[in-house]
């Protein structure tokens, strides 16, 4: 589908003009000769830019652009602003009240095109964190901007041979101030950014004079660099390779000598634009990561766990063979303390029991809400002994001490039941698939806790395991307890 552009202008021919354009490039365009017209057919369907004059017969375009930018829906709708009034403060006005852009009549059609297309691009990043995010994350992203930083951290990339009318002109006591440091292109490319990532790359004319215009679609490429806006500073008879820089991926273009006021305003607009695009992708992140947790215990839920278990149970053909454990994990006569004390009750026991299993693990393990009162664990290249000590010592932990309840002076002593499973990861062009190594391996667990649970509870029972081979039993028969504790010892 088409961007959709809306032209705002009190001269018919001007308006014209601008839409035969626009239509040659394949954009869709509504036309309004007023501001309240314009407002109107914004509040109908938002368009994808607005291309706004300053002079209109009801209103001004800095009146109709402080609006827009003040509505939550046309916030950040693309804005470009133009006007015959070439003064400086007209334009700097422009910037202030949050135009993105702002074009003295006539207008240069190559610039401007490029410039659409680029303000096009931005919005389309931000426009698609939006379609990605649940209708309560889009209601939320304008407060996740607060989670960001306010000022914004612009390094000069300089050249090797820096020469007179280039970047030595902005090094000036009051130009100095739009940028915080400076950096060769050898370090830029290489990722070396010093102790802070910039927040806006500003390349000195000499760096494309020496590396050509096409470093920044290089700077683009690169993983370091990719989402680091790029501005670019041109020498004021250079204007020809404005609009082949914002092509290439650059998003804004200075020309020497720099205004240092108004630069600093265009800069400030990128900066925002970024960190603006940074918290849709922080927040996108944290629901993402909501979405495989456990709500009440924060741990990893089932879904999740079968994820990562499906990464581990299989290794590829040409890989060696991997040990790992899976413990599954119940508490013992759990619907006794809902029963007796509420599921408020519950909850907590559940919340407590989560955290002493989250000590015992280390940093590579895995610890998921199975179900209910059920807990699994996963320890990768775990071995029977390791994984019998991890079993005990999360037992001793659900034990060791009692658990106070809020409602009402009580404290409960909790137990727990676990079935361990140690297993070899199936090559993967076995003839079993992925999914039922899972689920095999999942009730190989399961069964050795129905047995710790059938012959008291409150113990660690072993399943069928591949240790059992080291022992000369077949790999589908069970591993009694008394093996596993010579195992755990390092017995025959």
């Amino acid at each position: 589908m088409p961007a959709q552009i809306l032209v705002v202008d009190d001269m018919l021919l001007s308006r014209m003009i601008l839409r035969a354009k626009l239509t040659a490039a394949c954009y869709e365009t509504r036309l309004a000769s007023n501001g309240a017209e314009a407002l109107r057919l914004v509040a109908e369907s938002v368009p994808d830019l607005i291309l706004l004059d300053c002079n209109l017969p009801d209103t001004t375009g800095l009146e109709i652009c402080t609006r827009l930018r003040e509505d939550p829906k046309t916030r950040n709708v693309p804005i470009i602003l133009f006007s015959a009034d070439s003064a400086r403060s007209t334009r700097l006005l422009a910037l202030e009240a949050g135009a993105d852009e702002f074009f003295n009549k006539p207008m240069d059609d190559a610039f401007l095109m490029s410039r659409i297309r680029s303000l096009l691009r931005a919005s389309a990043f931000e426009q698609d964190y939006q379609a990605r995010a649940t209708p309560g994350l889009r209601h939320g992203l304008a407060e996740a901007v607060s989670l960001f930083r306010p000022d914004g951290r612009v390094t000069l990339v300089r050249g090797r041979n820096v020469f007179a009318g280039s970047s030595d002109d902005i090094l000036d006591a009051g130009a100095a101030r739009i940028f915080h440091d400076s950096c060769n292109v050898t370090d830029i490319l290489a990722g070396k950014f010093g102790q802070r990532k910039p927040d806006i790359l500003l390349l000195a004319p000499e760096v494309l004079q020496e590396h050509g215009i096409h470093l920044i679609s290089e700077l683009r490429a690169r993983h370091a660099t990719r989402r680091i806006p790029i501005a670019v500073l041109l020498q004021e008879d250079a204007k020809s390779q404005r609009a082949m820089a914002l092509d290439l991926g650059a998003e804004e273009v200075l020309s020497l000598p720099l205004d240092t006021e108004e630069t600093q305003l265009r800069l400030r607009a990128m900066v925002k634009r970024k960190h603006r695009i940074d918290a849709m992708r922080h927040a996108i992140g944290v629901e993402l990561d909501l979405a495989s947790r456990d709500s009440l215990t924060g741990l990893f839920n089932r879904r999740y766990a079968m994820s990562r278990l499906s990464d581990i149970v299989m290794t590829p053909a040409d890989a060696p063979s991997l040990t790992y454990a899976l413990l599954l994990i119940d508490l013992d006569n759990f619907k006794q303390v809902n029963d007796s004390f509420g599921h408020v009750a519950g909850d907590e026991v559940l919340v407590e029991a989560a955290a002493r299993m989250r000590d015992a693990i280390g940093p590579k393990d895995l610890l998921a809400r199975y179900g209910g009162e059920e807990f699994l664990v996963v320890l990768p290249d775990a071995d029977m002994t390791q994984a019998h000590a991890m079993a005990e010592n999360i037992r001793a932990r659900i034990e060791g001490r009692a658990y106070r309840l809020s409602n009402g002076n009580y404290s409960l002593n909790i137990t727990a039941s676990i079935g361990v499973t140690v297993q070899q990861s199936a090559q993967s062009d076995a003839y079993i698939n992925r999914l039922d190594q899972i689920r095999l391996v999942v009730d190989l667990a399961d069964h050795a806790l129905r047995v710790a649970k059938s012959t008291g509870r409150n113990r660690v029972a072993i399943g069928q395991c591949a240790d059992a081979v080291a022992d000369g039993a077949p790999l589908g028969t069970e591993v009694n307890h008394d093996c596993v504790v010579r195992c755990a010892r390092g017995g025959s």
